[in-house]
């Protein structure tokens, strides 16, 4: 299991207060703008995400899923290379 080393994360409030995203969402959204900091991008599989989140992978996938319905994230690559944007 790779561990995230993350000590914490930045929910901005229009997400924070958003209805329609649910709060593991918000959570993961967290995780990615932190991963992403550097090179603009996450390339975090699911797996990983799950892990940490103590959820499953199919979880994480629907989370994703919401954010980038709403427009928060945007997601580039296929399946096995995925990159994950902060919009």
């Amino acid at each position: 299991m790779i561990k995230l080393n993350i000590k914490y994360i930045n929910i901005p409030s229009n997400l924070l207060f958003d209805s329609n995203v649910p709060a593991l969402a918000k959570i993961i959204y967290g995780q990615i703008k932190v991963l992403s900091y550097k090179t603009g991008v996450c390339e975090m599989t699911n797996k990983v995400f799950a892990e940490n989140n103590h959820c499953s992978t199919k979880t994480v996938s629907r989370m994703l899923k919401i954010l980038k319905e709403n427009n928060y994230v945007k997601m580039v690559g296929n399946k096995i290379d995925r990159k994950i944007i902060i919009l």
